[in-house]
């Protein structure tokens, strides 16, 4: 009776271990690496946009800047964001307040690219 109660509970724990979904992010990441490309995006996406955020987080200020400075200065700071899983150096975020959606592409560790979903 024993044996049979572990068996069911080791194939019912990974029901409860995995991650929660998002239909805008896909699978959220629920720990964050320190360093990681998510810690990354999320501090940066926690800050205004201003000259200093550019010199923080861009691959190359002046053009990053005249790329991305409209989508960022009206969209910065997200407000209690959640960020999906890391994919092909990319991670998405979405604000729970206002259901703002930025994905960062990263170059060496810093922003290389931005978009932004309706």
């Amino acid at each position: 009776m024993l044996k049979l109660l572990l068996i069911s509970l080791a194939f019912l724990s990974p029901l409860y271990a995995v991650a929660p979904v998002s239909g805008t992010v896909g699978k959220v990441q629920c720990t964050i690496v320190p360093e990681s490309i998510t810690e990354t995006a999320l501090k940066a996406a926690a800050e205004e946009y201003t000259e200093a955020w550019l010199d923080k987080y861009a691959v190359d200020k002046i053009s990053f800047g005249e790329a991305y400075s409209e989508i960022l200065s009206s969209s910065l700071p997200l407000d209690n964001p959640i960020a999906g899983e890391e994919k092909n150096n990319a991670v998405t975020l979405r604000s729970l307040a206002d259901g703002t959606i930025l994905s960062f592409v990263f170059a060496d560790g810093r922003i290389a690219a931005v978009s932004e979903s309706p």
